[in-house]
């Protein structure tokens, strides 16, 4: 079970760094939003410490959620044995990064069409955000993690195949780590990243990556996966 849940973070943290063009665009604006309208002072540090922690509220809402789902996907790893259990999950975070890839070729149905229609229901569910934000961002962020988007959903799916509450919960603490980066740099104003996402060639070539990664996760035995990310000592 160890083995299981080092894969379970670095699924989850795989499929974060993989969503990073979709979260520059969707949430990078939510982001500076935040900061700017949370911080009680113009000061950099003061800005970024309130946008870090509404960031710290947004991926403890994607734990939560993910633990919550996982223990609801204990009934089906119930009547699989260990080993069916691995390929299962396997299976799921392969074609999970594989959909990925191939929505951002274009080659699958992407997911931005969705996130336009679920946009009412962000607008509404941040509205309290901005009220309790000023007296705690990591309320904020709590709220900002429970907005819809079906990048989460997608990786919500994977925790719930991860099979344990502790599983799931490790699935989107590593999907919540790999979006930081992306969504703090665009808070900051430094969108290269949102801009290339708009070049058709940088998302075809992304888009192949992380498809033949998804691909390399199943060649790939989880004994080794599990080395390769087991810290020594």
């Amino acid at each position: 079970m160890e083995a299981l849940a080092e894969i379970s973070f670095l699924g989850g943290l795989i499929a974060g760094l993989a969503s990073s063009l979709h979260c520059a665009g969707m949430c990078g604006g939510i982001a500076s939003g935040l900061m700017f309208s949370l911080s009680p002072s113009t000061d950099t540090g003061t800005r970024t410490g309130v946008l870090m922690a509404a960031q710290t509220g947004r991926v403890l809402a994607y734990v939560i959620a993910g633990g919550a789902v996982g223990f609801a996907g204990t009934a089906l790893y119930a009547q699989m044995d260990f080993s069916a259990a691995q390929a299962v999950f396997r299976w799921g975070a392969a074609m999970m990064l594989v959909w990925i890839g191939f929505s951002l070729t274009g080659w699958l149905p992407g997911i931005a069409r969705l996130d336009r229609a679920l946009a009412p229901v962000t607008r509404l569910v941040m509205r309290p955000a901005l009220v309790i934000g000023p007296a705690s961002p990591l309320l904020a962020g709590l709220a900002w993690g429970a907005l819809p988007c079906a990048m989460v959903y997608a990786a919500l799916l994977y925790a719930m195949l991860s099979g344990s509450a502790l599983s799931g919960a490790l699935v989107m603490l590593g999907f919540g780590v790999g979006t930081l980066a992306s969504v703090t740099v665009t808070a900051l104003g430094i969108n290269w990243l949102e801009r290339s996402g708009r070049k058709a060639r940088f998302r075809l070539v992304s888009g192949f990556v992380i498809a033949l990664l998804g691909l390399a996760m199943l060649a790939v035995p989880p004994e080794v996966i599990a080395a390769l990310c087991r810290v020594p000592g």
